[in-house]
């Protein structure tokens, strides 16, 4: 039997796939945590112990044994009860009068962005993002065949005044983007949250270049210090906000719920487009957020996770200037990381492979979420997921691979 050449058959589309490079290190790190105990700064997850799973487990109880529908499908876009929660839930958290029938409920924040890619980007479509940026986001969207150009960041969040450059230029070239993709809280890889003055600037950009803007809020409900901050969609007053919610990051990833809240105008295209490819989101997540939501647990989910992951920050923080003096670095006031910058000269790759093989200490490069191939030298610290204990001792470890 003669084996098929498989490339014949394959889209054109494969030009655009790239591999993820954090997947291979996350390949490398789960092959070395068989052979001894890690110590994580890798991962962009809770603490599972922050997790209040027993809790899960007594509502997943009641649901399979009550709720005949937790083993069959949902609307597409989600269950209604659930959208209603959600609603409510956006104008507690949010300040956003939604409308339930606005809101699609997705398979995790990812989802959400590549149905935004996939309905609204064409090849060669112009797409302006932070520089560093979601290295998922950059990826997925790149599949798409976009042109993706980062802004820089400072310590105020995207420098909104080379954004409104860099669209001149675009413009006086004949170019146009399309939309800007931000993490205006708590930004990954970086932590930094933008500040009130650019979110304004940026929805006055978004207005007189008349882009749409797609605010990505998986970090928005873990904010440590008292900030004077509110969501893009709440000042969005033209309705040119495509708001991406996700619940993974206060109530666990694994559960997979986020959500869309749409124009009205493209939630129909939305829902259709959605229905073919995955029916409906898991019902029995959708039921445990539901239960949540309508019994009051978030909030004290939430508040518990922000006492022990500002309690992290902090170590993480201290044991970066005691072992690490003048190396710059981030200091989020919201989301799950730090952002190192090393000297010049020092290779992220080489001290992230390093860190694991020789110190069982694991971190992520951050050059993969850079769009312009810069960033070698910096790496990206979660502080969420490694035990208060070893927090130092991994810091002290990185430091000295460094020096």
């Amino acid at each position: 039997m003669n084996k098929p050449d498989y490339s014949k058959f394959l889209s054109s589309r494969i030009n655009f796939v790239e591999p993820s490079p954090i997947r291979e290190m996350v390949s490398k790190i789960a092959k070395k945590s068989k052979e001894t105990l890690i110590i994580s700064f890798a991962a962009g997850d809770p603490d599972p112990d922050v997790i209040p799973r027993k809790l899960y487990a007594e509502i997943a109880k009641r649901i399979f044994e009550d709720e005949r529908r937790s083993v069959i499908y949902s609307p597409t876009e989600g269950l209604p009860e659930l959208r209603e929660e959600i609603a409510r839930f956006m104008m507690n958290y949010e300040r956003v009068n939604a409308d339930p029938d606005s809101i699609v409920v997705t398979i995790g924040g990812s989802q959400a962005i590549d149905l935004i890619g996939r309905l609204i980007l064409d090849p060669g479509d112009i797409v302006i993002v932070e520089n560093p940026s979601y290295v998922n986001t950059i990826l997925d969207w790149k599949q798409y065949g976009v042109r993706l150009i980062g802004i820089p960041m400072d310590e105020n969040g995207m420098r909104t005044d080379v954004l409104e450059e860099t669209i001149r230029k675009l413009r006086s070239e004949g170019k146009f983007a399309k939309l800007i993709y931000t993490i205006p809280t708590g930004q990954n890889p970086t932590g930094i949250t933008m500040s009130m003055d650019r979110r304004k600037h940026l929805i006055e950009i978004a207005s007189e270049h008349d882009l749409l803007i797609v605010e990505d809020a998986a970090y928005n409900h873990l904010i440590y210090e008292q900030v004077e901050i509110r969501s893009l969609k709440s000042m969005d007053k033209d309705n040119r906000v495509v708001f991406v919610g996700s619940f993974s990051k206060v109530l666990g990833t694994g559960l997979r719920v986020g959500w869309l809240y749409l124009p009205s105008e493209l939630v129909n295209l939305f829902k259709a487009a959605k229905g073919p490819s995955d029916m409906c989101p898991p019902v029995p997540s959708q039921l445990v957020v539901h239960r949540v939501l309508k019994e009051g647990y978030f909030e004290e989910i939430r508040k518990n996770a922000i006492k022990i992951y500002k309690e992290k920050r902090d170590i993480m923080l201290n044991a970066i200037a005691r072992y690490l003096p003048g190396i710059k670095h981030t200091k989020p006031s919201a989301g799950m990381f730090v952002f190192l910058w090393l000297p010049s000269h020092v290779d992220g790759w080489k001290i992230a492979e390093e860190a694991l093989e020789k110190h069982a200490v694991a971190t992520i490069p951050g050059a993969p979420f850079y769009t312009d191939n810069s960033g070698r030298n910096t790496l990206r610290l979660n502080f969420s997921m490694a035990p208060k204990d070893l927090i130092e001792k991994g810091i002290e470890a990185l430091a000295n691979l460094v020096k």
